[in-house]
């Protein structure tokens, strides 16, 4: 008899633990997904476009699903960056003089149109850059300049790209 309600005493307290601890990974990963949500992605000029060899290519999922969030990408001031107009293009490559010039459809560009926290004016640099802030996916046209984007980034930090 003693040895009966010693096991069931174990299963009891056995059953409970095994409910705790699966309530436990639920709340765990309730937490990891809102904690997510305010969590920098790393992106690359190669996820902006589905390949293409006719110059056809489309935004890909993961570019439209970014759209207003957090997003970090390293790339190259072009030389014919508009600095006087508050914003700078980067390209995937130092170097790349006119990512528009080559291109046989102005939508299938590797650029991304930065702009800096508070209006700040940035200077050239040939250096690799470091950028992180809101993306915005789509085309739109600068009123100032007449330069087609498709993607911006409202920039939370510029800064020198170091590698981690």
């Amino acid at each position: 008899m003693w040895k009966k309600m010693l096991l069931t005493l174990v299963l009891v307290v056995l059953t409970a633990c095994s409910s705790q601890g699966a309530a436990d990974d639920t709340n765990k990963e309730k937490e990891a997904g809102q904690s997510n949500e305010g969590t920098l992605t790393e992106i690359t000029f190669d996820d902006f476009f589905t390949q293409s060899d006719t110059g056809d290519g489309k935004i890909t999922d993961k570019m439209l699903e970014l759209e207003g969030k957090k997003v970090g990408i390293k790339g190259y001031m072009t030389e014919i960056t508009p600095l006087e107009y508050g914003f700078v293009y980067l390209v995937p490559m130092a170097g790349a003089a006119c990512p528009f010039c080559s291109s046989d459809n102005p939508e299938y560009i590797e650029a991304i149109a930065v702009f800096p926290p508070d209006g700040k004016q940035l200077e050239f640099t040939e250096e690799g850059l470091w950028a992180y802030g809101t993306l915005e996916v789509g085309e739109e046209v600068d009123p100032i300049t007449g330069l087609i984007s498709m993607f911006r980034l409202k920039a939370d930090s510029i800064e020198p790209y170091q590698i981690r």
